[in-house]
Parts: C-alpha cells; structure tokens; sequence
C-alpha cells in the first residue's frame, strides 16, 4: 500500500510538472510572436514616397498650407457683408438733473431744476455693413493668393528636401552593407591565412613575429567591422527618423548597389538642359519678389478713400419699471441708412516714407533674385563636374582594387614558397584593405553626388 501511495504521488507531481513545463512553453512561444514584429520592405522611391507622407517636417508643412489657406478665407471674408447686433440696458439709479428758465410762470430769468428720462432703457439694434471700396482689400486677396502659393512652394520644397536626405540615409547603408560585406569577406581570407601560418609556425617554418603581423592586421580588421556595423544601425535609426517611423519598427531595404550605380548614367546627366525655373529656391524667390510688389502697391493704395455702406435697425424702450418682457408696451422703432467715405488728406510724409520703403525692398528682392540665379546656375554646374569626377574616380578606384587583390593573392602564395617576407605580405595586405576603403568612399561620393543634382535639378524619379 505504501509502495502505492509513492507511485501515485510520484506520477502527480510529474504530470503537474508536465503542464507547468507546457504551459511556460506556450508563454515563451506566445511572447516570442509577440516580439516579433513585421518587417517592412522598402525600394528608394517607396522610402521616398512614405516620407512625403509621414515625415514629421511634411506635416509641419502641410500645416503651414492648411493656415495660409485659412488666411485667405479670412481677408475674402472682410469685404463680405458684416452683420452684427446687440442688446444694452441701463439703470439710472438717480437721473440726472439739469436747469431750464421757469416757463411756467413766465419767469425766464429764473432757473428750476428739472429731470427727464425714465430709471430703465432698453435697447437692441440689428446693423449691416459691406464693404464698397478699399484698395487695401484688393492687394489683400491677391497677397493672401500669393502667401497660399509660397506655402505650397515650401511644401514642395520639404518635400524635396526630404527626399534628398531619405535618399543620402538609403545610400549610406547600401555603401555600409557592402562595406561589411567587403570586410568579412577579408576577415575570412585573413583568418584561413592566419591560421596557415600558426601551422607552419607550430612546425618552426616561419617566425613568432610574422604571425603577430598577420594578427595585427586581423584585429584592426575586426574593430573595422565592428564600426561599420554599429554605424549600419545608426543609420537605419536615421532613415526611420527621417521617413516617420517609430525606431522599435524593422525594415529593410529592397535595392541593390550595384543596381543603384548601373543606372547612373553620368552623360545623360551631365549633359542635360538645366532649367532655372524648375528650381524650387529660385521659384521661392520669384514669388517672394511678387510679394514685394503687392506691398508697393498696398502701401500706394492706401492714398486712396475708402468707402463703406451700412443699415441699422433698432428698438428702444424707456420704462419707470422693469417690465420689459411685457411686449404689450411700446418699444419704439428706428432706421438708419448711410455710407462712410473716408478720404486721407495729409500724414505728414509718413505715407510717402513706407512707399519709398516698400520700394526700396522690391529692389532688394531683385537684386537677390538675379544674385541667386546666378549662383544656381553656378552650384549645377559644379554638381555636374562633381558627377563627373566622382564617377571617374568611382571607376579608377574599382579598377585600383582589383589590382591590389591581384598584388596580394600574388604576394601571399610567394609568401607560402618562402620567396616573399611577412613584410611584403603585410604591406601588401594592408594596400588591399586600403584600395577596397578608397573603393567605398569613391561609391558614396559617386551616389552623394548623383544626389545632389538630383535635388538642384528637382529630378527625383516618382514611383
């Protein structure tokens, strides 16, 4: 019996264990799901396009649009008819007491203190205005059209300036991806080599020191990794920055490198027609200038009469008591029909100053527009000798490093026949690592420069 009972007790506590041990499992398996979140996939032009959408200076922008379209609302409302009412009451707590000659007597020369009025009035009026003529109002709507056009402007420029720094962010981690990629891959070679070489060390073939050399070399090649990695995560936290996305989101990106640098077509860009006014600064600036003509004008017009009609309706009623809700008393009835002309005569000169200011600053304007199309023309020439050079370089650099892989596979397998020192084999490795470093720099200088006459020449492909 005793032997039972244990056996029960035993096959218990392993069935409960059983459960607990599912039912953490299950936990496990629950949370990883939990944290495992999608990952969302994006080509450049997609990258681009969600930025326009969500970054956080897009709606900064868009909320710029949205306040200059309510401005114009505003200014086209004032010159709409204006209607407006109201009610006053008055309490004369002790009416006031004035002297008129004794009239009633015949006694002129004499003075008697009289009161007029009753202790409460009442009154409500119901007045229109509109608007006839003011020459501020008509450079007001076409200034307010103006302002909605320069916001959209600025939106449009967000966006292209978000676009160019979605489309730098994208290539840094395309070059950081084949960065690390160039480097494991000789971190491989480097480490089989290493390890040739503790072998033949071990057998008394080749001295200590040229196996320190060697893993020199494979320690700065790993502290090289290292930061290209850390600086591959930075960067990926910078594009989902810049696009709107929460840092916690995973993404990845779809293009390739070499797909990237296949289409830049150096001829087609360098020797495209550049157009001035497809530039987003100068179309800034041209409309800033239209802004300044409007407040020359603005400022002329305001010698000009402004003239405005109004109607009014009222009720009056008087009381000596407060029974005002009794409509069965009198409230009495009034009219009023006119029109204001107000018509400015002299200001002392001061009119006269903001003219001359205002056209001061229309000529600033000009001037600063011819100033800076000047220098647009001059930086897209630059970026189209930038292209040029960096593909050049992009080309040079590429065909340099495959001669630095030729020289070091050469001077490696001298290195195993004894015909070559643990210096040359050194130097000749560190002239590899440093041609595949210049490869990468010319690649990102290639692409930060395809992406800088992207943005002067508002050519960014859309998707």
């Amino acid at each position: 019996m005793h032997k039972t009972r244990c056996r029960l007790a035993i096959r218990n506590h392993l069935i409960c264990f059983l459960c607990l041990v599912l039912v953490i499992s299950g936990a496990a398996i629950h949370a990883g799901q939990v944290e495992k979140k999608e990952i969302k996939p994006f080509s450049l032009i997609s990258a681009q396009q969600y930025a326009v959408q969500h970054s956080y200076n897009i709606r900064k922008s868009k909320l710029d649009v949205a306040a200059a379209q309510k401005k114009l609302k505003e200014i086209v409302a004032s010159g709409l008819p204006q209607v407006s009412s109201g009610i006053s009451y008055m309490n004369n707590l002790e009416l006031a007491t004035i002297l008129i000659p004794n009239f009633f007597e015949g006694k002129f020369d004499e003075k008697i203190p009289v009161q007029f009025g009753t202790q409460h009035t009442a009154n409500f009026n119901f007045t229109v205005q509109q608007l006839i003529f003011n020459g501020s109002y008509f450079v007001g709507l076409q200034t307010a059209s103006i302002y909605r056009r320069l916001a959209d402007q600025g939106l449009e420029q967000t966006q292209l300036d978000v676009k160019e720094t979605v489309t730098s962010t994208y290539y840094l981690i395309l070059v950081s991806e084949e960065s690390e990629k160039i480097l494991k891959a000789n971190r491989g070679n480097l480490e089989k080599t290493l390890y040739e070489i503790r072998e033949i060390y071990n057998e008394g073939f080749v001295e200590e020191t040229d196996v320190d050399l060697l893993q020199i070399s494979a320690t700065r090649l790993k502290n090289s990794l290292q930061t290209v990695q850390r600086q591959k995560e930075i960067a990926y936290n910078l594009l989902k920055f810049q696009m709107g996305i929460e840092i916690e989101e995973n993404i990845s990106l779809t293009e390739k490198l070499e797909d990237i640098l296949s289409r830049v077509d150096v001829v087609k860009f360098v020797e495209a027609d550049f157009d001035l006014e497809s530039n987003l600064d100068y179309k800034l600036l041209v409309t800033q200038e239209k802004l300044s003509e409007l407040a020359l004008k603005n400022e002329k017009s305001k010698y000009f009469p402004t003239v405005a009609a109004f109607y009014t309706y009222q009720r009056s009623a008087m009381r000596d008591t407060f029974n005002f809700f009794n409509f069965e008393k009198n409230w009495f009835r009034a009219q009023f029909f006119g029109v204001n002309i107000d018509i400015p005569i002299f200001k002392s000169g001061a009119q006269k100053a903001r003219v001359q200011q205002a056209a001061i600053t229309l000529d600033q304007m000009r001037n600063a527009r011819e100033q800076a199309a000047q220098g647009i023309l001059l930086e897209a020439s630059r970026a189209r000798v930038n292209l040029k050079s960096a593909y050049e370089n992009y080309l040079n650099t590429k065909e340099n490093m495959a001669l630095s892989e030729k020289v070091y596979n050469a001077t490696l397998t001298k290195y195993r026949e004894g015909m070559a020192s643990s210096m040359d084999l050194t130097q000749a490795n560190d002239k590899y690592l440093q041609s595949q470093s210049d490869y990468i720099q010319a690649m990102a200088a290639l692409l930060n420069a395809k992406n800088s006459l992207d943005k002067i020449s508002n050519n960014y492909l859309e998707g």
